[in-house]
């Protein structure tokens, strides 16, 4: 069947039951609010839904994804993947359903089409926007938890509706789920305005790593330094955002030391070369949008940052 549209998507939807909903491995607020959006409007329309376990890296999405997870046992008949773009993003214990995915909803321009269908969106903000227009062409109620997923979903992918990928479309759905009934002032405060001290302690070592080059922001933050800063998983939500931040940067690399040993090289741009189309270069689990990817790769460090740096260079001059 290969790519699909909005209507098609929806067909598929409205004809499936016993759905398993499958979401990237470390579930960021996309991939939590999609996923949960996605099964709770199915479950509105008298289906039977779950999200495949998948336990979020961060507490602050934990609601968003636990109280979905299918029992054991769950035989889907029908398999959804939301926010995943290749088979290296699906979780552990996830992986044989790569080749039995019957829809995949994203909008990563780097997804693989590994899905028997695959509705696509490359252009948008957040797959969020495409599980609304989903629930929408499904005339499924989006009561206040389901907007909120879905809130949670736009905002977080778009830095608070302030990435470049952020469109008239993408804030006239926010403005609708605003007016679902859940309280968007004290998320917004929860998610962006708040940061408790080890947060503070990490962006201040991530500082005195910084180099900067051409251009080019780099910051490298070992797993010792997590450690010593006393800081989780909810303490590294969106840290790559801090190598954007200097002046006359159009690239901005952070690379992260995971429990397992292997590192998270997170790389923005300004949007002037493909960040997602070269760490895909680089790894089969890099991908993402033009300003905004990662991929986890074998150490050490300073080899990734240099051919990171070295992908950098060669698009940008062409």
């Amino acid at each position: 069947m290969g790519r699909i549209d909005l209507a098609r998507a929806a067909a598929l939807l409205a004809a499936a039951d016993n759905v398993l909903i499958i979401t990237h491995v470390r579930p960021d607020g996309d991939a939590a609010g999609s996923g949960c959006a996605l099964c709770r409007g199915l479950r509105a329309l008298g289906k039977e839904a779950y999200l495949a376990a998948n336990p979020p890296s961060m507490a602050r999405y934990e609601k968003y994804m636990t109280p979905y997870f299918a029992p054991d046992g769950f035989a889907p008949a029908f398999t959804a993947a939301v926010d995943t773009p290749g088979p290296a993003q699906f979780p552990a214990g996830w992986e044989h359903l790569a080749e039995r995915t019957d829809l995949a909803v994203d909008h990563h321009g780097t997804n693989s089409g590994y899905a028997a269908a695959t509705y696509l969106e490359p252009d948008s903000a957040a797959t969020g926007e495409l599980i609304y227009l989903a629930l929408k062409a499904l005339n499924a109620p989006i009561d206040a938890g389901t907007a909120e997923a879905l809130y949670v979903a736009l905002s977080t992918d778009t830095n608070c509706f302030r990435t470049p990928g952020t469109t008239g479309r993408t804030l006239s759905i926010a403005g609708s789920l605003r007016n679902a009934g859940f309280d968007a002032a004290d998320l917004t405060r929860r998610l962006f305005e708040t940061k408790s001290p080890a947060r503070l302690r990490l962006e201040s070592a991530l500082f005195g790593s910084m180099m900067l080059a051409g251009g080019v922001c780099a910051m490298t933050l070992p797993l010792d330094t997590v450690r010593a800063c006393g800081a989780t998983e909810d303490d590294m939500d969106k840290l790559s955002l801090l190598t954007m931040l200097p002046e006359g940067v159009w690239a901005g690399l952070l690379i992260r030391e995971l429990p397992d040993g292997t590192w998270k090289a997170s790389l923005r741009t300004d949007g002037s070369v493909h960040a997602g189309d070269i760490l895909h270069a680089l790894s089969p689990t890099g991908g993402g949008h033009a300003d905004a990817a990662g991929a986890v790769m074998s150490g050490p460090p300073e080899a990734i940052q240099t051919a990171v740096l070295a992908g950098l260079k060669r698009v940008k001059n062409g």
